[in-house]
């Protein structure tokens, strides 16, 4: 898959939960897990609200995002 395709199903997902609100756990490479709103992204980072924090993640440092269960 080229780089331009991944930006763009990343994009896609980003913006799609970004837009409901909904909550997403992401699990970083470190194996410690974030659940929270995504305010906001760019090309390299997702800001994240986290138990009423601003975290902003660098993609790199992401294994896995998906929405969260209650």
């Amino acid at each position: 898959m080229s780089d331009a395709t991944q930006r763009d199903h990343q994009a896609r997902f980003l913006a799609q939960v970004r837009a409901e609100g909904g909550k997403v756990a992401v699990w970083l490479v470190s194996g410690k897990r974030l659940v929270g709103r995504v305010l906001a992204y760019d090309r390299f980072t997702i800001l994240l609200e986290h138990n009423g924090a601003e975290h902003l993640v660098f993609k790199h440092a992401v294994a896995t995002i998906g929405p969260a269960r209650d």
